[in-house]
């Protein structure tokens, strides 16, 4: 089975050699928890609720990790138990991000959900950029899209510079009285998933024509690319750049753009941005097979029970 934890969702697939025979979602995992326990509940969930209970091989990616994977023994004794697991595969979830994008070639790939992470990957080396998590880094992602909308929004609302009354009302729209807005943020059972919400609303302003809204993704174009071309730069993957773009932001295409593809022209004039092969649960099928640099990486850990 391949999982994919994220932090709006978390996504599991079972599959023979022939043909996939279930896929499902769970919550995603939240800041601050234990992402070896939700891994398990997304295992365990994956063998109840399909028409398969054990599984020979489990793989995928999480975030939560930050780069480093844990100890696998307590997890991998844990998923046997449940749920049969005798070989676990577990990475950084930039890696299935990158191995589903591209199938193990080399190349950039940024995933930008809620947060965001870029993994440049080719023979002559591996680098990870930002994935720190909203309260140092992600710049550019949903969270900090969706922010900057809100402090838009309150700007407007107290008078302060930066403000906009296009993203004022849509906040009123989504959340009600704007002086409970940090109350209901604060108390939210999972905040960042809730900021984050916000940029669908952002998105909109901006297609309306909001100038601040617009200013807010040509902003977060910019991070994109600059993490994209650190990653490149990171992995000496050379001027003839190949990149690729995935997660819910990216779908903003006509945001982003032309923004994006000229920031990381300017630095790589040669680059080439492609579409992905498939998506971070595809890459997790292709995990236990990944390339050497990859496993002999940090971003890679493996556990077989006996």
């Amino acid at each position: 089975m391949s999982f994919d934890v994220g932090q709006t969702r978390s996504r599991a697939r079972v599959s023979d050699s022939e043909k996939v025979l279930w896929e499902g979602e769970i919550e995603g995992f939240s800041a601050g928890g234990s992402p070896e326990g939700h891994i398990a509940r997304v295992v365990e969930s994956a063998a109840s609720r399909s028409p398969v209970d054990a599984f020979d091989t489990a793989a995928g990616g999480s975030t939560g990790l930050h780069g480093r994977i844990p100890p696998l023994e307590k997890l991998g004794a844990r998923l046997h138990a449940a749920a049969g697991v005798r070989h676990l595969y577990l990475a950084d979830d930039a890696v299935t991000s990158h191995l589903g994008a591209f199938a193990g070639e080399p190349g950039v790939l940024a995933a930008v959900g809620t947060g965001l992470v870029a993994l440049g990957a080719g023979s002559q080396g591996v680098a990870r950029v930002d994935g720190v998590g909203p309260l140092i880094g992600d710049k550019g992602a949903g969270f900090w899209i969706g922010r900057e909308g809100i402090i838009a929004a309150l700007s407007a609302r107290d008078g302060r510079t930066g403000g906009s009354s296009a993203l004022l009302e849509r906040l009123r729209e989504q959340f009600g009285d704007v002086d409970d807005v940090p109350g209901k943020v604060a108390c939210a059972a999972a905040p960042i998933a809730v900021v984050a919400s916000f940029a669908v609303e952002v998105a909109t302003a901006a297609r309306a024509g909001d100038e601040i809204a617009l200013g807010v993704w040509r902003a977060a174009a910019a991070h994109i690319a600059n993490a994209v071309c650190a990653a490149a730069d990171g992995a000496n993957l050379g001027p003839e750049l190949t990149w690729s773009l995935t997660g819910r932001i990216a779908e903003a295409g006509d945001l982003l753009e032309p923004a994006l593809t000229t920031a990381v022209a300017q630095r790589f004039p040669q680059a080439c941005r492609v579409t992905p092969q498939g998506t971070a649960l595809d890459g997790a099928r292709h995990l236990p097979g990944a390339g050497r640099a990859l496993h002999e990486s940090a971003l890679v850990a493996e556990y077989h029970h006996g």
